[in-house]
Formats: C-alpha cells, sequence, structure tokens
C-alpha cells in the first residue's frame, strides 16, 4: 500500500504544471508532451492561434491544456471551467490524443476560442459560464457550441494546411 502512493505521488507532481517563474507568462500551459506538441504547432503555424494567446495572456484567465485518451463519443477536444480563485478564473482544454498531429492543433485553436469567450466575457462561476454558452452558442446534447470557436478551427485548418502545402513543395510533378 505504501509503494503504491508513492508512485500515485509522484506521477502527481509529473504531471503537475510547475509554478510560473517571475516573468514568464501565466497561460495557456500544457500539461503533457502531447498537448504540448499540438500547443507548439498551433502557435508556430497559425497567426490566429498567437492572437489567441496573447488575448489570454492579457487576461486573467489560466488555461491548462491536457490530451486524454477518454473523450466522449465524436467529440475531439472540451473547455471546462474550473474554479475561480484569487482573482484568476482556471479553465482546462482536453485534446483527443488520438487525433492526427495537424489534427490536435486545429482542435486546440477552436477551444482557445472557447477560452478567449470566458475571458473577454468577466464570467468567473459556472453559472455565469453556462449562461455565456447559452447565450453565446447553441447546446448539442450535453455541450455548447459557439459559431467563433466553429470559424477559428476552420481557419486554424487552412493556416495549417496552406503551410504544409508551402513546406511540402508541388504534390505532382510533371516529366518532361
Amino acid at each position: 500500500m505504501n509503494y503504491f502512493s508513492i508512485v500515485v505521488l509522484l506521477s502527481a507532481l509529473i504531471v503537475s504544471p510547475l509554478p510560473a517563474a517571475a516573468g514568464e507568462k501565466l497561460t495557456p500551459r500544457p500539461l503533457d508532451p502531447i498537448a504540448a506538441d499540438a500547443f507548439d504547432r498551433a502557435v508556430a503555424r497559425s497567426a490566429r492561434v498567437r492572437s489567441l494567446v496573447a488575448t489570454l495572456e492579457a487576461s486573467n484567465v489560466i488555461v491548462h491544456i491536457e490530451s486524454t485518451r477518454l473523450m466522449p463519443a465524436g467529440i475531439s477536444g472540451t473547455t471546462r471551467f474550473v474554479i475561480s480563485r484569487g482573482g484568476y478564473r482556471y479553465v482546462r482544454i482536453s485534446i483527443d490524443a488520438e487525433l492526427p498531429r495537424g489534427t490536435r492543433a486545429a482542435i486546440l485553436g477552436h477551444e482557445l476560442q472557447h477560452a478567449c469567450e470566458v475571458a473577454e466575457s468577466g464570467a468567473d462561476n459556472s453559472d455565469e459560464i453556462r449562461r455565456l454558452f447559452e447565450r453565446e452558442g447553441e447546446r448539442s446534447g450535453l455541450f455548447y457550441e459557439t459559431r467563433a470557436a466553429l470559424d477559428t478551427e476552420k481557419h486554424v485548418r487552412m493556416e495549417l494546411f496552406s503551410r504544409r502545402a508551402l513546406e511540402t513543395g508541388p504534390v505532382v510533378k510533371f516529366d518532361h
């Protein structure tokens, strides 16, 4: 039993975010290697994602990003309000780890848009967040969706695709 407790404690230390160093940005913060890869790819290749990150960095919303293999059926990503404490609002983005790398980056853009919607709203508890998304979005089962997030995902996909097309060169070769 003691051994199990130690393993759980060590694994919690490994996946817990480290406190920000002086001057380091507080948000967004990937919590695992797959989330870090999606974040790095999205920031490197998408001006829209860089703009969303700048909005979040200027807000009091702290965003933690995780990858998971336990997403609800048909859902590629979620954004959940966690808590409001000490003048900060905490949001957790979960992305399906089974998605292809480029798709994870596009879905992350979509979810970062939701985090920005929270940041721009001032909502700081679960009821206010629910009312925000009832007002701004459409409900589908247990989830809400906004036009802005769908548009962001589409835009980020185009940025990723056009960048990939530039990096890989022409699709068709002609023999002369």
